[in-house]
């Protein structure tokens, strides 16, 4: 099946562009054992969303933030960071509601794939091998976040693969 999108099917809210803000990958000095691969599916993921808007109000800035955590059984790493931030707009005036609503919830998911490339890129050539982020539920996640920030501002939430 192909569709030919028309103009009246694009967004007006625009993905700029993607950056790397963050990456850490740290191993535990002295160790020289591979790390099995199903102890990669034991790793801890905690995320974080955070949004900053452009000054007229027409632009969100936000970040996407993982934290791998090892199991506490296994030697796997010391740390596990990476943040990618990314750009969006409104095309043709400003909606700051819509562009709200889009960078609180729609935005971290398109986030994701980069955050997980970066992710596997840092650790495709480690000792441990390549880490691959497994798919998660943003819209989930960016719910519970919000749940959670109208208890207390800038909550992470602790994701189980």
């Amino acid at each position: 099946m192909t569709h030919r999108v028309s103009s009246e099917q694009l967004s007006a809210l625009q993905f700029e562009r993607v950056w790397v803000r963050e990456a850490v990958f740290l191993d535990i000095e002295g160790e020289k054992d591979s790390a099995a691969p199903q102890a990669h599916l034991k790793v801890g993921i905690r995320i974080e969303v955070k949004v900053a808007y452009s000054p007229r109000g027409d632009g969100a800035f936000v970040t996407v933030r993982a934290a791998l955590d090892p199991p506490a059984d296994e030697r796997l790493f010391r740390e596990l960071t990476a943040a990618v931030e990314g750009e969006f707009s409104v095309r043709g005036g400003v909606d700051r509601q819509r562009l709200e609503s889009f960078a609180t919830t729609q935005a971290p998911v398109l986030l994701l794939p980069y955050l997980r490339q970066v992710l596997t890129t840092l650790t495709a050539q480690s000792r441990v091998g390549a880490i691959v982020m497994p798919p998660l539920n943003m819209v989930e996640i960016t719910k519970a976040m919000q749940a959670q920030a109208k208890d207390k501002p800038a909550a992470a939430v602790t994701a189980q693969p």
